[in-house]
């Protein structure tokens, strides 16, 4: 009998620093910005391919904060990391501000990471014809502030959800940036029911077939509420079991907090011989 074979396909691993107070993760902990340049050079040394820096909120019920707040957080952990860190390390900025996207740019960011969705035309043009950034356009229903208020369920997020990438896609790709610098987020967490988040999943390889994947669902509430795990940091063993299956499904980009122990699961499943 014929044994199907299917070689594992590596996957890159983005490691989270949220310079903010109030994240649901680690909300205080890197917002010093040594702190967080230290904590950027620690995930690298874990195995990270991408540094996701972010200066703003996005747990439910998170107020948008001013732009030159923002920017004052962001900019010198940005400048201090990308003269700190490997040169083969990626820097994503993590932002739904589009002037800061364009200032991000002209420090040589190399994803902008916008759970928003899309930025107006104008910046979408500069982003592609005048950097090289790539450009991670993430789904969510409303904002953080209003997200859960209804979100989106079973019955209709995946309708929504391929909407949302078809459109982003020919947007982007008009706007001139090419497949390789276009990546789409379901936006697990954001704005959906607990059994859309699964949903979404489970139609992983469906997505990954059409797009450059990137899911994230680090310590997410909706795995403490599933398995009973108050605490995020508790959230993290079974993360990592999930995430793995995202990234056999076919997701190209893991963003994730505890970057050590997927990185020793992707090395790990690389020495299997088939």
């Amino acid at each position: 009998m014929e044994t199907l074979k299917k070689r594992f396909e590596p996957f890159h691993i983005m490691g989270v620093v949220n310079v903010t107070p109030d994240s649901f993760s680690d909300g205080g902990k890197y917002l010093d910005p040594e702190r967080a340049c230290a904590r950027a050079r620690e995930l690298v040394g874990q195995g990270a391919d991408i540094i996701d820096i972010g200066a703003e909120s996005t747990r439910p019920g998170a107020v948008e904060l001013s732009l030159e707040l923002e920017w004052e957080r962001l900019a010198p952990v940005l400048k201090e990391v990308k003269g700190q860190i490997d040169k083969r390390i990626k820097i994503s900025v993590d932002t739904k501000k589009p002037e800061l996207m364009v200032r991000a740019a002209k420090l040589g960011v190399d994803i902008i990471n916008d759970v928003s969705g899309l930025a107006d035309a104008q910046t979408l043009q500069y982003l592609a014809l005048e950097s090289k950034a790539s450009y991670l356009s993430m789904h969510m229903k409303g904002s953080p502030e209003s997200m859960q208020e209804s979100p989106l369920t079973g019955g209709g997020v995946i309708g929504h959800v391929c909407e949302f990438f078809a459109q982003s896609y020919e947007t982007l790709r008009q706007a001139g940036f090419c497949h390789e610098r276009i990546w789409l987020d379901p936006g697990i967490g954001f704005g959906k029911t607990d059994q859309a988040n699964l949903l979404l999943m489970a139609n992983t390889p469906y997505f990954a077939s059409r797009y450059q994947l990137a899911l994230g669902i680090s310590r997410k509430s909706w795995m403490g509420r599933l398995l009973g795990l108050g605490s995020p940091l508790e959230r993290d063993p079974p993360s990592k079991i999930a995430e793995f299956a995202l990234a056999v499904a076919g997701a190209k980009i893991i963003r994730t907090h505890d970057v050590q122990r997927l990185a020793k699961i992707r090395w790990e499943s690389t020495k299997v011989e088939l």
